[in-house]
């Protein structure tokens, strides 16, 4: 899937655009909507669209002039406009493309098509450079991995996982900042990605980062930096408690 949101100020263009793309274009999740550049970047800022449908001619700002507000462009851009005259600014921009209203379905789906396979090449890439980076530096701390979620692949450090709690065939990831997400990994595969970075399974369903502890209680639980309690299985008690003497 690929996130999207629109920024255009023309109720009857909003509509057609979001119906459209509901109809044709079922790679796209609409995340967002707004009516106005300043809503515009906010949306940008909040939930970091891959891509923007933006329309150009705006009342006090124009598409050009929000995008020259943002700090990076890290999205591809369709420009959505009435004038013809606006694509060659739109190519200059550095857009996918631009599509003319009144909108027409063909021409939006041959857009998308092409906008799309620009962000599976950016995803590509990032994940190559993650593996270039991983090779180069394995078992650092710092190292980044990628893991699938609803919303795509999300690249987090290892360092910023304090543990993982399996839920049936999903994980669930505590992270730092009180940060928590549900990837489509079981956690046995979390065991696997991440016992080479100070990871320890101390139950069937719990896989905790070592240095992430605050205490360990004789009752056999862990509480980790988030102040969660972490169970500790009989069994595994032994190499657990080896593991905190090396640390």
């Amino acid at each position: 899937m690929i996130k999207a949101i629109i920024i255009e100020d023309e109720a009857h263009a909003r509509l057609t655009l979001k119906s459209k793309l509901e109809e044709y274009c079922p790679e796209v999740e609409l995340l967002g909507i707004a009516d106005n550049p300043k809503e515009g970047r906010i949306l940008i800022q909040d939930l970091k669209p891959e891509l923007v449908f933006l329309d150009i001619a705006m009342p006090g700002e124009s598409g050009f002039d929000m995008l020259s507000q943002l700090d990076s462009l890290d999205f591809e851009i369709i420009f959505v406009t009435g004038f013809d005259n606006f694509a060659i600014d739109a190519i200059n921009f550095c857009a996918i493309g631009y599509i003319l209203k009144p909108i027409q379905t063909s021409v939006l789906i041959k857009t998308v098509h092409n906008a799309a396979q620009r962000i599976r090449q950016k995803r590509d890439n990032e994940r190559n450079k993650e593996l270039i980076r991983n090779l180069q530096h394995p078992g650092s701390t710092s190292n980044r991995i990628g893991i699938p979620t609803e919303e795509g692949l999300e690249f987090i450090p290892t360092s910023d996982i304090i543990h993982c709690e399996g839920q049936k065939k999903l994980t669930k990831l505590f992270l730092a900042g009180n940060r928590s997400l549900v990837s489509s990994y079981n956690i046995g595969e979390f065991v696997r990605l991440l016992e080479p970075y100070g990871f320890f399974q101390t139950h069937r369903s719990h896989l905790i980062n070592l240095n992430r502890i605050l205490r360990y209680n004789r009752e056999g639980q862990v509480t980790m930096e988030d102040h969660s309690l972490v169970p500790v299985s009989k069994r595994r008690r032994g190499e657990f408690l080896q593991q905190l003497t090396r640390l």
